[in-house]
């Protein structure tokens, strides 16, 4: 039981919410932002939260949204057996990640968000940043306890909210493209996280935040959400900058062209076995949890291919274009954007670190896999080009490093080149601290910025992290003191100062973030050169070729 504290108490426009004092921050948890999707609701789109009476106790998250966990694994794990035909895939994820993400409070009522807001906070006027959490739209919530707010809300003196949406096949497997049961069950996850924005916009004012700096943030798939909120007309008023860490237009949790949703939510009702596409209203969440864990490892690891089975959809509606393609692209409609781009030095570890090709191929077994998108001539020359670039790296490693490069950084560096001419102002950086732990595979890995960016890195959070285990604890703390604070000047006003340069085609000015943080003008642009010329210089000359795989793939699958 909490004691009452009249000055933690706060009037939104459902009623009155009474939040908790820790850590040098009151933080309200649980707050609903849209009505529970359930029963009738399921496979809905999201609902005004309903006013409640009295004071609300904010001291405890909402649930995370149904995902695997250990309240259902051995239920899972025995559907998989059933319905499993024999994919011959991987989980694309280190397998330390099931037990660092595990939530094991987790139900389909998952839409609240958590909001952390400094102690000694004025009564308006403060900065206010919304991070969509990541997870491959399988994983995590805005409660992630390693992601928590209250560091980076106290030491910035920002309010920090991280929300919930609806992850796997309850938000992201878009029915409606193939039955007329569920209409609205097309970008359901999209709309929840706009729904989470609008609502912040509608009552961040009550807790001393401005409702005209706002920005949204994100890592990984919380990067896409930003991404789709940057390229939804509606989202603009409400957006005052953005940050997107570990974007990437291809993996898993990406936007999917129709004809590809079309047919992930057909291999779902095959798999499931329904004829009725009805009793997706009532069936069972295991089962869909099920599916999805076949259709993540549908391909084998060294297909080169766009597949995105848990992605958002391009409907012309919630979202109207490929978001890589229009932010690479097309002009901006939204006037005072400010933008940072970020990635992870060797992303691909994180996802094919521990397949057979990467860990111990030949360069044969390399070759192999780049043929499939660029042919035999520009494989070998690209493997070439790359190999006089890391001379030390083994086959394996520089495969990771060209897929690192073409699944996240050459989308990111396009969308910066785009913005920047736009006289958008784009700040860049890439992490590149290599991390010792687990042998020291993983390197500067995908996630691997978030400890330092939100000042999580005390014993019992690094403890969650086992790419840190070995790391310096004052190298640490020392680097996230510098990088958190240019990270959060970047996001207080969108200048961060002289130490983090702004990008543009002519400087290409990177911020080096790892032992030393530093901007190095040029980071890259070799490797940019070398995709650009083999005639893959765009988001778009990528995106043709992976698609045309991933089709040629389910042609040949449907066939067999």
């Amino acid at each position: 039981m909490h004691t009452m504290d009249a000055q933690a108490v706060v009037r939104v426009t459902t009623g009155l919410l009474q939040g908790t004092r820790e850590e040098g921050v009151v933080v309200y948890r649980g707050v609903p932002f849209a009505q529970p999707p359930v029963g009738h609701l399921r496979f809905e789109s999201p609902q005004p939260p309903e006013p409640w009476p009295g004071i609300r106790d904010a001291s405890r998250p909402g649930p995370a949204s149904y995902q695997f966990n250990a309240g259902n694994q051995g239920e899972v794990e025995r559907i998989v057996a059933d319905i499993d035909p024999g994919v011959p895939g991987i989980m694309a994820w280190p397998a330390y990640t099931n037990a660092t993400y595990r939530h094991n409070r987790a139900a389909e009522d998952c839409l609240y968000l958590d909001i952390w807001v400094p102690e000694s906070a004025p009564r308006g006027g403060l900065p206010v940043y919304v991070y969509y959490h990541g997870g491959a739209n399988a994983v995590s919530s805005g409660s992630f306890e390693l992601e928590r707010g209250a560091n980076l809300a106290r030491e910035a003196n920002m309010i920090v909210i991280r929300p919930n949406y609806r992850l796997g096949a309850l938000g992201w497997v878009h029915f409606g493209l193939v039955t007329g049961d569920l209409p609205h069950a097309v970008n359901l996850g999209v709309q929840d996280q706009f729904a989470a924005l609008k609502w912040v916009h509608e009552n961040i004012a009550a807790f001393g935040g401005d409702p005209d700096n706002i920005t949204i943030g994100g890592e990984s798939a919380g990067a896409t959400a930003v991404s789709h909120l940057l390229t939804h007309p509606d989202a603009h008023r409400y957006v005052r900058r953005a940050v997107l860490q570990s974007l990437s237009p291809f993996n898993l949790w990406c936007t999917q062209q129709r004809p590809e949703a079309a047919a992930v939510a057909r291999m779902y009702l095959d798999l499931l076995r329904i004829d009725d596409p009805a009793q997706l209203r009532t069936i069972d969440p295991n089962r869909l949890l099920a599916v999805q864990n076949v259709l993540t490892r549908y391909f084998p690891p060294d297909r080169h291919l766009a597949w995105r089975p848990l992605g958002g959809v391009i409907d012309g509606n919630w979202v109207p274009q490929a978001p890589a393609l229009h932010l690479s692209e097309n002009t901006m409609a939204s006037s005072g954007l400010e933008v940072a781009i970020g990635f992870a030095k060797d992303e691909w570890q994180f996802f094919r670190g521990h397949s057979p090709t990467v860990r111990h191929g030949s360069r044969q077994d390399v070759l192999a896999v780049l043929e499939q998108a660029f042919g035999a001539d520009g494989a070998e020359e690209i493997y070439q080009q790359y190999h006089a670039l890391h001379p030390d790296h083994s086959p394996g490693l520089l495969l990771s490093d060209i897929m690192s490069f073409e699944f996240f950084k050459l989308p990111s560096l396009a969308i910066a080149q785009n913005l920047s001419t736009q006289r958008i102002p784009v700040h860049v950086f890439q992490f590149s601290y290599d991390l010792p732990g687990l042998g020291g595979r993983l390197r500067a890995v995908h996630t691997g910025d978030i400890p330092f960016l939100f000042r999580n890195h005390g014993e019992r959070d690094l403890a969650w992290w086992p790419a840190f285990d070995g790391a310096s604890r004052e190298e640490v703390r020392r680097v996230s003191a510098r990088m958190g604070e240019l990270y959060a000047s970047f996001i207080r006003t969108g200048d961060p100062g002289p130490g983090w340069p702004r990008f543009d085609a002519e400087g290409w000015s990177v911020l080096d973030f790892g032992r030393l943080i530093e901007p190095k003008p040029g980071l890259l642009k070799p490797e940019w050169d070398i995709f650009r010329q083999h005639g893959f210089g765009s988001v778009r000359s990528m995106e043709n070729v992976l698609v045309g795989n991933v089709r040629e793939a389910l042609a040949h699958t449907a066939a067999t």
